[in-house]
């Protein structure tokens, strides 16, 4: 076989030019035999354009020549996607995305949303075949959630305490919309990093935010006041009672043993009236006589008595 090089024509042998060629075919093959995924990434291999099987983080065989093609995924980063500002340190000021950030409430108002979701990629296969652009999908689906969302509620909800509540359900119809389209997209969070009223009326708004601050503050000092003085009034209010009741049994106590004395006393008097007669007449001078000072014994045949001169100079 001749080959011309450089206006020369050289003899090769045919044996020659079919071990160089094999060689040529050899060392192209090796560059295009072997393939390396990275820790974070997942390998989608391709032959003849069929996805045929998902390669793992390591050094791979693939068939050479583009038989076999592989698209790599980052399955294991954590990816962000901002909306209603950008990263500081571009410069753009967050007037440049007034159409990402500008929602609708519920009661007509309009207020300046910007968040972030944050993502990972769980499916390379459905990300890749499911949906063209998944990354552009996923905002656009983020932006309608979000106006949905906010476009169901007041805005004082939303600019003082609805935040939370707004960021789950942001995050579970975001979720749910993403799984409807098969996108392969698992949503680990959404961040709403400032919710504000429009520039003319961001004085009103700071009145009414202080308005609502000094409201909890006025209702955390109230319950504080309450936790304090209503277990001391009902303790007070117990012990009351607990004394009223020691009371009313103290006094049906006396009155049952004084009612039972008296039917005692009366049934001995029914058997023995005069004994009884005589021992009450006794028991009851006993009580009496202690407090009597002086005593005067009179004949009982006497018809007057003879005045005493009081020498004590007391009366008689």
């Amino acid at each position: 076989m001749q080959i011309e090089v450089e206006g020369k024509v050289i003899e090769v042998p045919i044996k020659t030019f079919a071990t160089i060629l094999v060689a040529a075919l050899v060392v192209l093959s090796a560059f295009t035999l072997f393939y390396q995924v990275a820790p974070e990434e997942e390998g989608l291999v391709l032959r003849f354009g069929r996805h045929v099987k998902t390669a793992e983080p390591g050094l791979h065989f693939k068939l050479p020549f583009g038989i076999d093609r592989v698209i790599k995924v980052p399955t294991r980063i954590l990816a962000v996607e901002s909306f209603g500002y950008r990263d500081n340190r571009t410069g753009t000021p967050v007037s440049a995305y007034r159409e990402e950030n500008s929602m609708l409430t519920g009661d007509l108002n309009m207020v300046l949303v910007g968040w972030d979701v944050q993502f990972s990629r769980v499916n390379p296969k459905d990300f890749i075949f499911n949906v063209q652009d998944p990354i552009n999908t996923l905002r656009d689906i983020s932006q309608s959630v979000m106006r949905e969302v906010t476009g169901d509620r007041a805005s004082i909800l939303i600019l003082t305490v609805g935040r939370s509540e707004i960021q789950q359900q942001v995050r579970e119809r975001l979720q749910r919309q993403c799984d409807q389209f098969r996108m392969g997209i698992h949503i680990n969070e959404v961040n709403l990093l400032f919710v504000d009223p429009p520039g003319a009326v961001v004085d009103a708004f700071n009145d009414l935010n202080k308005a609502e601050q000094d409201a909890v503050r006025f209702f955390e000092e109230a319950s504080k006041q309450y936790q304090e003085r209503v277990p001391r009034a009902k303790g007070e209010a117990q012990r009351v009672i607990l004394e009223a009741e020691g009371f009313r049994q103290r006094r049906m106590n006396v009155a049952r043993g004084e009612s039972q004395r008296f039917v005692d006393m009366m049934t001995a008097y029914k058997q023995s009236p005069d004994v009884t007669r005589k021992r009450l007449y006794l028991e009851t001078m006993e009580r009496q006589l202690p407090g009597i000072k002086e005593v005067v014994v009179v004949d009982e045949a006497l018809q007057g008595v003879l005045p005493l001169m009081n020498v004590r100079g007391g009366a008689l």
